[in-house]
This record gives structure tokens, sequence and C-alpha cells, in this order.
């Protein structure tokens, strides 16, 4: 089992860690936070196009194609009842594909591993410890 341990900073600021990584989440000023780091939804958007990144470059170096300037933008709406991101819009830029390897490509990014966990929804289980 994987695991990030993240502790709490002080303000609205909390310092994730794992592998021997770090990064820092914070809220913006606006809402009481110092804006030292990206917020949680904000780390989760970047995940997710992280990984669709990662699942296309892996790709083109297999298929021979160039990942050279691959960029993915990740825009979400929220929604209500309850609050909570209510969807993502992922844009892929890949100068250069072949208009043949497209749907190819489409397919790759939809299988990366944080869409296929969005799609089906995982167990959570929250336990508070003292």
């Amino acid at each position: 089992m994987a695991q990030v341990n993240v502790s709490y900073q002080g303000g609205a600021a909390f310092k994730a860690e794992c592998r021997g990584h770090s990064l820092t989440m914070d809220q913006s000023v606006e809402k009481g936070g110092r804006d030292a780091g990206f917020t949680p939804p904000e780390l989760f958007a970047a995940s997710l196009a992280g990984c669709i990144g990662h699942y296309v470059a892996a790709y083109c170096n297999k298929a021979g194609l160039s990942a050279e300037g691959l960029q993915t933008r990740c825009d979400w709406q929220m929604a209500e009842h309850p609050y909570r991101i209510g969807s993502f819009d992922v844009e892929l830029v890949l100068p250069g594909l072949p208009e043949k390897r497209r749907k190819a490509i489409e397919r790759v990014a939809a299988s990366c591993l944080l869409h296929a966990t969005l799609l089906h929804q995982p167990d959570i289980s929250i336990n508070v410890s003292h």
C-alpha cells in the first residue's frame, strides 16, 4: 500500500511528504492562507493532468512519436449538493500529432490511472486516532 503523510503547518498550510519528496498546500490569501502552494483542488487537477500527460508521453515514446511540446491543461468547475468538483475539462496539446493517431492518443489519455479512479469510485475509509 502506498502512503503520503500530510502535516499541518499553521494557518491554512499543510506539508505533504512521500518517498522523500515534499510539497506545500495552502489556501489563497482571500481564503485565509498565505498562498504558499497549490490548494488541494489545484493539486488534484494538476495530478489528473500530469497522469494523463505521463500516459500520453509513454505512448508517444513507445510508438516512435515525438512528445516534444506536450502539455496538458486542466480546468474544473465546482458543483453543489454536495460541494465538490463537478467536472474536469482536460486539453491535451501535442504539436505535430498525425491526425491518424488522434483516436489512439484519446484512448491512451482516457486510460490513465487517475481518470480510471475517478470513473470507478474508490472506497474511502477515514479513521480518527489520537
